[in-house]
């Protein structure tokens, strides 16, 4: 009875704790990142993406309209709009690139890129100093890939010194590459299925609803036929991760007694360590912080990787944002336009204190 009753007491106290949590973060429910079933990425029909081996750019010289939505409460919500400009090397960015110039080169994610408002580093209207800025900042790759296209860019311009972006979730990315069936359905939405990553569709002439639709009914459809005990026990194991009870003891372990043995962060290690063999003090790490990091504190994988970088390197800093919100996207978690500059204004900083001519 003793027993029991110390159990009953135990989980009693722990659902008065997570009832306490829950409440206090009741105002940033509104803030949390909404899972990828429920956003579909949309871009002006027409040529996007130009894949190469291992790796892919956007077309050079053009503007492309990118927008993206989400289903929330049976209606679909446009996040944001905005047109993508790329210049003469196929790079998000409005200069064009000069063979003869030395060259920054900034590698990094989507938050290099500036997914989701036009690009920040044309603030630097593609100059710092006496160097050219290049944006080698490409949507959904990791420093496996960051090396990739480093390698490719270096091959055809001057790169002098690189800064490197990160988020901890990137070290968990492997390469990819953008498939000749999504290819396909960006130059036409009547050739897409509904399993590619990317979208076409006319949308700065036609309202794209219906298309969402189908789309949408051909993931609940395919949803429905892969589920499995093993889709049922990987959604009850996410659901209790999502309990603070469970989750800040968790991360307490992790972050403080446990070394990854991930074979994606390996690997990603491996990356970082050749470009700082390549560019030694010449390369520089920014950690920009994500919208959760400013709700909740890092994570393990942000305090892992930002422990081994520091091991190699004493060119180290962070980018928070102003730790502010409201300086990012509602249901995304990428930066709005206000987001990015800010991380405009500390990138800049950093490279006033660090860059000479």
């Amino acid at each position: 009875k003793n027993f029991l009753l110390m159990l009953f007491s135990i989980f009693l106290t722990l659902v008065c704790l997570e009832i306490i949590f829950q409440f206090k973060d009741s105002k940033n429910k509104k803030y949390k990142k909404l899972p990828a079933i429920k956003r579909y990425m949309i871009f002006e029909e027409g040529e996007v993406f130009q894949p190469y081996d291992k790796f892919f750019k956007y077309h050079k010289n053009r503007k492309i309209r990118s927008e993206v939505f989400y289903k929330i409460d049976d209606k679909f919500i446009k996040e944001y709009s905005y047109d993508i400009i790329t210049n003469n090397f196929g790079l998000v960015q409005k200069n064009d690139l000069d063979i003869s110039k030395k060259s920054i080169l900034f590698l990094g994610d989507s938050f290099t890129e500036g997914q989701g408002a036009e690009a920040w580093v044309n603030n630097f209207n593609g100059s710092f100093r006496d160097f050219q800025i290049i944006n080698g900042g490409i949507l959904g790759t990791g420093p496996q890939q960051f090396k990739i296209l480093e390698e490719h860019i270096s091959k055809n311009y001057n790169v002098s010194k690189v800064f490197l972006f990160y988020l901890g979730g990137d070290f968990r990315r492997s390469p990819y590459n953008i498939s000749e069936k999504t290819i396909i359905c960006l130059k036409s939405h009547k050739n897409c299925v509904g399993d590619e990553n990317f979208y076409g569709f006319p949308i700065k002439n036609v309202d794209p609803n219906q298309f969402l639709r189908k789309l949408e009914n051909y993931r609940n459809i395919q949803n429905k036929k892969n589920f499995n005990f093993k889709t049922f026990r990987r959604n009850i194991k996410k659901i209790f991760s999502e309990f603070y009870v469970i989750k800040i003891p968790i991360n307490f372990l992790k972050n403080n007694f446990y070394n990854s043995k991930n074979i994606k962060i390996s690997k990603n290690f491996l990356s970082i360590e050749k470009l700082i063999e390549k560019y030694n003090s010449n390369i520089f790490f920014i950690q920009l912080l994500e919208r959760n990091a400013i709700l909740y504190g890092k994570e393990y994988e942000s305090i892992y990787v930002e422990e081994f970088i520091k091991s190699k390197t004493k060119n180290h800093f962070t980018c928070n944002f102003d730790n502010n919100l409201s300086n990012f996207y509602t249901y995304d978690g990428h930066p709005n336009k206000n987001g990015y500059e800010s991380l405009y204004k500390c990138v800049s900083n950093i490279m006033e204190l660090n860059i000479s001519n």
